[in-house]
């Protein structure tokens, strides 16, 4: 019987790393113990998809989505799709990075989603009166909400408080220097947001959310993810 391969080697197979003897030692014993044989073919099938992702940044097969939909242990929360470089990624990172596609951000993100949708909606309204003129240390004593800087040549046109069911939060309309319009949601809590910013896609906008403390942020606008996360990381980096 073939001896049985490490984990190294089924991820170097995986990856395409083995010479032809490694490689036909690892299929030899995987015709021998078809459970391990499974995994490793989803395994393949998993570097195959992230691999399009990252060649084409198109959308995946429809077929190809539902087959990994239905192995997602969170497939109610495939609507969302993360921004991420697939390129590169080892056979280690390749389930973490995709589970991670699959999985929905927290759930203040539908709150950001939703205000800046109002945002937008003010803005068009005559009748609804922008406020673009705030003192952040007040609404740090009043809410314990903390305002990141925003970059010298983006505009603040509107600050709002905004009511959500896990508390205010505050919603900042903003105008960068290249005239693209984007909201900052920010709330108090300690949500499951990372520390850097996660991008991803809900229909005709993109989202960033991180967190800082207890803190949690959302950048949404009408750009790519890619665009939205580097605007994201450079609100990340500002300090009150």
């Amino acid at each position: 019987m073939a001896a049985a391969p490490s984990e190294q080697e089924i991820d170097a197979y995986v990856d395409g790393q083995l010479d032809t003897e490694g490689r036909f030692a690892v299929e030899d014993y995987l015709r021998q113990h078809p459970e391990l044989a499974a995994r490793v073919m989803g395994d393949l099938g998993t570097r195959s998809a992230l691999q399009l992702l990252a060649r084409d940044r198109e959308p995946l097969p429809r077929e190809l989505v539902a087959g990994f939909e239905d192995r997602s242990p969170n497939a109610a929360g495939a609507r969302w799709w993360r921004w991420t470089p697939a390129a590169g990624l080892s056979a280690s990172g390749i389930a973490a990075a995709l589970l991670v596609i699959f999985q929905g951000p927290p759930a203040y993100v539908d709150d950001a989603l939703t205000s800046h949708m109002v945002s937008g909606m003010r803005a068009d309204m005559a009748s609804q009166l922008e406020a673009p003129k705030f003192d952040a240390r007040e609404i740090r004593r009043a809410t314990k909400i903390s305002v990141p800087k925003v970059p010298a040549d983006w505009k603040v046109t509107d600050v709002q408080l905004f009511p959500t069911e896990r508390g205010p939060a505050l919603v900042m309309a903003l105008k960068t220097g290249e005239g693209d319009h984007l909201s900052l949601f920010a709330k108090r809590g300690r949500e499951s947001a990372p520390e850097q910013p996660d991008a991803v896609r809900e229909g005709e906008h993109s989202v960033a959310y991180w967190r800082r403390g207890d803190m949690s942020y959302a950048l949404v606008g009408d750009s790519g993810p890619a665009a939205i996360d580097a605007r994201a990381e450079t609100l990340a980096r500002a300090r009150s």
